[in-house]
């Protein structure tokens, strides 16, 4: 699929997302998926947001589609499974050095990255589309968490919490461990990109940058002067919704949603559908107004949808005579007791695993791969 021109490209229905996902051709994907005009989904922001799920992507590619062609398309959906499955498991932790500390000794970004202003034009394109639109491909997400961290001496959770500010697919367990991974903390060594790479996979032929430089020099993680001054990133937020506090308590049954479950289908019978807006948490993780646009605009297509925000405490209250049904989501654990299981494409693996390569070895025969 071409890449998105704005925000609008996401701001669509349902009857065009399963046009989207019937169209998906999965032999396109693997040869081209990390190309920047590459045959990728553009799905992302709907699986984050639960308005579709992993399952529902691989069951609308298998109508058309061999599993063998779409054993790539699955590898990749595994990731976010796996990151997800990590989150579980490993709750808070997630947020703060998993396997090695972090050598980064800057807790600020790069001026350079905040401002799109490297030098390398498709990475400063890439950021202004991001702040602008609020989408990045997959790969130039890598380049820039690379040049941010590796070249530029910052610790991934500042710059991840900046990412996930901008995009409309901001997931807290794929955002956050791919930084982590990039930086190293999360992997066996530290990710870095040349202008050579960035130039293969843009189809570009830029060349003089701070990046073109063998990976060798590369490799000694030296600060490149380009990135030498720090900036904090402006990050504001307006929070939707009426204060839960000023509802009188709710009675009946109660479809529980979070930003994360947005699918109008699941409850739908349900007394009184309640998305709440958890403000301690969005205090810690702040979103842009992008991003709030999208997740009102899903929220909208859900009849008879009351949006409200306050505390987990105000919530509690306004609760308490209701019978309240909820998916378990790894950020919502802290709500009222889960009464949904959430729906996975891999089951848990039944040995435990410490890399995404163990847990494909025991899944992946799922749906047939090989």
């Amino acid at each position: 699929m071409d890449s998105p021109k704005d925000i609008s490209h996401f701001l669509c229905g349902y009857d065009e997302l399963a046009i989207r996902m019937a169209s998906i051709d999965p032999v396109q994907y693997k040869n081209t998926r990390n190309y920047l005009d590459g045959a990728v989904t553009w799905l992302s922001p709907f699986i984050t947001h639960g308005i579709i799920g992993p399952s529902d992507i691989a069951y609308a590619v298998l109508q058309k589609h061999s599993t063998a062609d779409c054993h790539n398309l699955f590898y990749e959906l595994a990731w976010r499974e796996y990151f997800h499955r990590v989150w579980e498991a490993n709750g808070e932790r997630i947020f703060s050095d998993m396997r090695k500390p972090c050598p980064a000794s800057r807790y600020e970004l790069p001026h350079a990255i905040v401002e799109a202003n490297t030098g390398v034009h498709v990475i400063d394109h890439a950021i202004s589309k991001l702040i602008t639109h609020g989408f990045m491909h997959n790969h130039a997400r890598m380049w820039v968490a690379g040049l941010c961290c590796n070249s530029g001496d910052t610790h991934w959770a500042p710059a991840a919490r900046w990412m996930h500010y901008h995009l409309l697919d901001g997931d807290l367990a794929s955002n956050t461990l791919s930084w982590q991974w990039i930086a190293g903390t999360f992997s066996n060594k530290r990710y870095v990109a040349n202008q050579e790479n960035v130039n293969k996979y843009s189809k570009t032929d830029q060349k003089g940058t701070c990046i073109d430089i063998t990976y060798e020099q590369l490799a000694e993680f030296r600060i490149l002067s380009e990135l030498q001054d720090t900036a904090v990133p402006v990050m504001p937020q307006a929070l939707p919704g009426e204060p839960v506090s000023n509802r009188l308590p709710f009675s009946g049954t109660v479809a529980l949603r979070s930003i994360w479950q947005l699918n109008a289908q699941w409850r739908s019978d349900a007394d009184h559908q309640l998305l709440f807006i958890d403000s301690d948490l969005h205090s810690k993780w702040p979103m842009s107004t992008k991003r709030w646009q999208f997740i009102l605009h899903w929220a909208s297509l859900i009849p008879g949808l009351q949006v409200v925000q306050g505390t987990i405490k105000e919530l509690n209250q306004a609760l308490e005579n209701a019978t309240v049904f909820r998916q378990s989501y790894t950020a919502c654990r802290h709500w009222s007791a889960a009464t949904d299981h959430r729906v996975w494409l891999y089951p848990e693996p039944d040995k435990p695993y410490n890399s995404f390569s163990q847990f494909w070895k025991q899944v992946k025969g799922h749906h047939g791969e090989k």
